[in-house]
């Protein structure tokens, strides 16, 4: 506001108007001068003059407040309006307090003497907040009224048209009240069943309810359970992974090979096997009686007889071995041959490489081998009899020698991608198609021909379900490429490897067989020392664990170290003369394992696979 200033033009005012003015006052009132400033008042009340200071007046009731910066301006602007049109002017304003604020009616008016002449002007200012207070309550109350009329007449709509619809009832009850009436009895028949029906029902119900709960709690019995097997499969999953050769083994024995191996389920009945003892390489597919569980057992029982047969007898032939297997399976499954006995078994194709000789054993149980050469193929047929119990158990089966020459191709197989349901017409893919498919194919390299073999299954496959496991072996024959890494070209010298053994003679072929990789090796006597020497010595990178050892097995240490370090590679050496030692090893935490009599270019090939792995 402007400063204030006194204009002594106002001492002609009436005082009586102006005194009557301010006794009237509610509020606060300003009086200006024709400028617009302020003055002092002075009124005479008993021949004395009483000298009325603006700032007692502005701050008549309101001593506390502030009046700001929004009032200056609204009040310049109608005090030019004022000075302009002469017109009286009225607005609002507000004062904020925290935490209240204030709400005023101003009226701006001319003072004038009896001639007209503008003496000044006074600003007459009213506290409205309890009126805008109540309007705000009242409209906040006229909003609430307002929505109940507004639920009350849809609910009044509501039961209109429900009485409309009431009063076509009604017409319609009343037009049925005779047939009504007549059929009473019946209705009240027909009303004592009903009630007995929902008893009925009321009782079913709390059955339906109890078998409800007891399904539920089946069905997360059901959900454990399921979580405990697949656990179980996917353990043994890993049980028959480690079994099956490691591809660096094979790699070692056929440098150019292909194995197309995709089980239908977790785990599977088809298997392959290869061995290698001197100059001979032995290798075989495999395809048990079922798939799944039942399939990986009998796959578990095919390799552990393979490798006890070729231990016991290394010079042995391809069809001794099948023989040998035979008399294995008929023995363990305890088979007799009477009606409605199980007649699980497996099929097999099993050749034997001789690289001196130069020259191949096959023999095969219903499973044929097919050989490329030149581009042309020759199916070498397997004897129609199984590994297992038959009419024909007795007999031998047929040994089958062949000449081979470098690039010849040699596939063995299951019948899993044969026999598998596709195509257009749903039918089998057929061994006309599918030695059609290794001829058309022959020339590209192996890894090359795998990729067709799956592009070709899964094509023919479509949307349909795979029917049994597939397992496709393909290899060629090269002498010049096809000789086993030599001892002499593993260096291990930066290397430690802990061997855990307390036989001495199995010690000392171990210490032997490894020496001239130039790896440090360090012994243990017994589970505890090797968990002890383990702890004191964080070089070490392999550790070749023996199962069975004094004051602790190679079980319960292997336990030990993995706690210690599961990433540690721990490679145990057992007969598994029993069949809970796998599993007990696999659960215990090892990564693999080599049978015993030790083969040495086995052992290599194994540690090899874990102690180069980082390199």
């Amino acid at each position: 506001m402007p400063e204030e200033k006194t204009n002594r033009n106002l001492l002609n005012l009436s005082y009586e108007k102006i005194y009557h003015v301010i006794s009237s006052l509610s509020d606060f009132l300003f009086v200006l001068n024709p400028d617009g400033y302020y003055i002092d008042v002075k009124f005479p009340e008993n021949n004395n003059i009483i000298d009325i200071d603006p700032n007692f007046l502005i701050t008549k009731h309101y001593n506390q407040q502030k009046i700001g910066n929004e009032f200056n301006k609204r009040f310049h602007k109608y005090l030019t309006k004022i000075k302009e049109t002469s017109i009286n002017q009225e607005f609002e304003f507000n004062i904020t307090n925290e935490p209240d604020t204030f709400y005023f009616y101003a009226k701006l008016s001319e003072f004038k003497t009896d001639k007209g002449e503008i003496l000044g002007y006074i600003l007459l200012a009213h506290d409205v907040t309890k009126v805008i207070d109540s309007e705000e309550a009242l409209k906040k109350e006229l909003e609430e009224q307002n929505k109940k009329i507004i639920t009350l007449e849809k609910e009044v709509n509501f039961y209109i048209k429900q009485g409309d619809v009431i009063t076509n009832q009604r017409a319609k009850v009343q037009k049925e009240r005779d047939s009504l009436a007549v059929e009473k009895d019946e209705m009240a028949r027909q009303k004592a069943i009903m009630e007995k029906d929902l008893d009925f029902i009321m009782k079913q119900g709390d059955k339906i309810a109890e078998q409800k709960h007891k399904i539920k709690k089946q069905h997360d019995l059901v959900r454990t359970q399921k979580k405990k097997i697949e656990d179980s499969i996917l353990y043994a999953k890993r049980i028959q992974s480690a079994v099956l050769p490691p591809n660096r083994f094979i790699q070692h024995l056929l440098s150019e090979h292909f194995i197309f191996y995709k089980p239908r389920d977790i785990v599977s009945g088809d298997f392959y096997w290869t061995k290698q003892v001197d100059d001979r390489i032995f290798i075989a597919a495999a395809d048990c009686t079922g798939h799944g569980v039942p399939g990986a057992l009998m796959s578990m029982l095919g390799i552990t007889f393979l490798n006890e047969t070729v231990n016991k007898n290394p010079d042995i032939h391809a069809n001794e071995i099948l023989n040998e297997l035979r008399i294995h399976i008929i023995s363990s499954l305890r088979q007799t041959g009477s009606t409605g006995e199980s007649r699980d078994g497996l099929d097999i194709a099993l050749c034997i490489i001789d690289h001196k000789k130069r020259t191949m054993e096959y023999a095969g149980a219903n499973n044929p081998m097919y050989l490329i050469r030149n581009g042309e193929l020759s199916e070498i047929k397997a004897d129609r009899m199984p590994i297992g119990i038959h009419r024909r158990a007795k007999e031998s089966f047929h040994n089958h020698v062949i000449n081979l020459e470098k690039d010849d191709l040699i596939y063995l197989f299951s019948d899993g991608f044969v026999d598998q349901f596709g195509g257009e017409n749903g039918r089998k893919f057929l061994s006309a198609n599918f030695k059609k498919l290794l001829i058309d194919n022959c020339t590209g390299s192996l890894n090359d021909q795998k990729i067709v073999l799956e592009n070709t299954f899964d094509e023919w496959k479509g949307e349909r379900k795979q029917l049994d496991d597939i397992l496709v072996i393909g290899f060629k024959i090269a002498f010049d490429k096809e000789e086993v890494k030599s001892v002499t070209d593993y260096d291990w010298a930066d290397k430690t490897i802990l061997i855990a053994e307390d036989d001495p003679a199995n010690l000392l072929l171990l210490k032997k067989s490894l020496e001239k990789t130039n790896a440090d090796i360090i012994h243990a006597e017994n589970g505890k020392e090797a968990v002890k020497l383990f702890r004191t010595n964080p070089d070490i990178d392999v550790i070749l664990m023996d199962i069975r050892m004094p004051i602790m097995d190679g079980i319960e240490a292997t336990t030990q170290i993995k706690q210690v370090d599961k990433d540690i590679p721990i490679i145990v050496q057992t007969a598994f003369t029993m069949s809970s030692e796998k599993e007990k090893s696999f659960k215990a935490g090892c990564d693999d394992y080599i049978s015993k009599p030790i083969n040495i270019k086995e052992l290599y090939a194994t540690v090899c696979k874990y102690i180069e792995k980082n390199d």
